[in-house]
């Protein structure tokens, strides 16, 4: 099935985590620990129920979530198709 830009990437990643998981965003550069840092390539990450972090980086925020996806799907964590 085709995904359709960046929300089919965003489904695509929610849908590959566990119940307990949540997809915590997207931003351009390394932004979770502080706001003021940026780069040029965007991150994707997920949070799991104990803190564990599963991460993916791309060009673009479709390009970082379908690494994300692809994290996840490597890591164990995905229960979807």
């Amino acid at each position: 099935m085709p995904k359709a830009g960046l929300t089919g990437s965003w489904i695509a990643a929610a849908a590959a985590l566990q119940p307990e998981w949540r997809l915590m965003g997207v931003v351009l550069g390394p932004r979770e620990v502080d706001p003021r840092i940026q780069s040029a390539s965007w991150m994707a990450w997920a949070r799991g129920p104990d803190g564990e972090r599963v991460d993916g980086q791309g060009e673009s925020p479709e390009g970082a979530l379908d690494a994300l996806t692809d994290a996840i799907r490597k890591s164990g964590q995905d229960f979807g198709p």
